[in-house]
């Protein structure tokens, strides 16, 4: 659909959109920097590239001098190295760490300019006339042979598995890239394909970053609902009658030091997950620790009642399970030394989780929302005093 609305803008307005690509890339590499997204800067530098190659260098046909093998060099690596950084861990774009990074690129374009070379010219086609017998062109379809076309429908495939199968928001954007690289490559001859294209993944790579630096803000990591941050937003907002309810995890501490601060985490999880499904439009914060927060908007205590004791059942009902590892003594043969053996089993055990709930009112022209909160921990800490696993309101 776009490169048909590009064809009908004046020269002047084209010739600004063929610069916007450019313009996207150079703010996504500078943003990474500023927010330590390196691997969205490295992929931004990459199409930024790209995109430069294809606007500098391949505007003429594919089958004057060098073009075609620049073009088969492009398919090639750029969706390599863009698959290569989903599995890399994250670096800062400028940094000595990311260094190993630089040179595989650099690498990378230094070979890609000795090739092009005017006397590496005769080379470069006979290497193709060499493996154009071993290679299929899809006519109408694309100019690319079937092992490129192949390799672009892997790469694309093992981003989509991965962002499938890995909550990184940035996979949703690496996606993006390599589709937009696809479709380029694809549909090459169309014109103005390349800056449709190119556009898209500059502003999904914006978009990612963006969207990452609001989850580091605002997104508890452990349990990925939002924090304290988020609820002190909110609470800023708040206007006519709410509630608020401040909810904790009885006896964690002493859980914690029974099985370990990793299944200690699991917990934590658990608990956000199930309190994520509250009814009555509740809104589920990590207030800190083991303590969590849900504001209800003009809702009465008496109205969130019955929504907080569903959550405090389908948690104490929930069937936690912790793998706890048990020492097997080896009965001893006879005749053998008195030196005791043994080894160590796993066992499934199935433990019980609760929580105690305090809950209070509030309004934005009587009361302030820190009021409010100390009110609803006052009661919290009165369900705990009552025999915990219980709403005060």
């Amino acid at each position: 659909m776009l490169p048909p609305f590009f064809a009908v803008l004046s020269t002047a307005q084209q010739d600004m959109l063929v610069e916007l690509p450019n313009i996207l890339f150079m703010l996504v590499i500078i943003l990474s920097h500023f927010f330590k997204q390196g691997r969205s800067g490295f992929a931004a530098l990459l199409m930024l590239v790209a995109y430069n190659v294809i606007q500098q260098r391949l505007q003429i046909p594919l089958a004057v001098g060098s073009t075609l093998f620049e073009y088969y060099f492009l398919v090639l690596l750029l969706p390599a190295n863009l698959v290569l950084l989903l599995f890399l861990p994250e670096r800062p774009l400028f940094s000595f760490k990311a260094l190993s990074y630089h040179v595989i690129f650099i690498a990378q374009g230094v070979a890609f300019y000795w090739f092009i070379q005017p006397e590496q010219l005769p080379s470069v086609i006979n290497l193709l006339t060499a493996i154009e017998p071993w290679i299929f062109v899809f006519g109408d379809v694309s100019v690319l042979p079937n092992i490129l076309l192949g390799l672009l429908i892997c790469a694309v495939l093992i981003a989509a598995i991965l962002m499938l199968f890995r909550e990184v928001s940035s996979d949703q954007a690496y996606l993006s890239a390599l589709l937009a690289c696809t479709l380029t490559v694809v549909e090459f001859e169309q014109q103005w394909i390349s800056v449709s294209m190119f556009t898209i993944s500059a502003i999904a790579l914006l978009l990612s970053i963006l969207q990452r630096s609001h989850e580091q803000a605002f997104i508890d990591e452990l349990t990925r609902i939002p924090g304290r941050r988020a609820l002190n937003i909110e609470l800023t907002q708040l206007s006519g009658k709410y509630c608020i309810a401040m909810l904790d995890i009885d006896r964690f501490k002493k859980f914690n030091d029974t099985y370990g601060h990793d299944i200690g985490d699991s917990v934590l999880k658990m608990v956000a997950s199930q309190m994520a499904t509250v009814k009555g439009k509740g809104k589920v914060f990590r207030y800190g620790g083991e303590e969590f927060t849900i504001l209800f908007k003009g809702k009465s205590a008496l109205d969130c009642v019955s929504h907080l004791n569903e959550i405090r059942v389908l948690i104490a009902d929930y069937p936690f399970q912790i793998r706890q590892p048990v020492e097997r003594r080896e009965p001893q043969k006879k005749g053998a030394n008195n030196t005791n053996s043994c080894r160590e089993e796993f066992i499934d055990k199935t433990v019980k989780v609760t929580i105690s709930i305090g809950v209070a009112q509030g309004r934005s022209s009587t009361t302030s929302p820190d009021e409010v909160i100390i009110a609803a921990d006052k009661l919290l800490y009165k369900a705990k005093e009552s025999g915990r696993n219980q709403v005060c309101a």
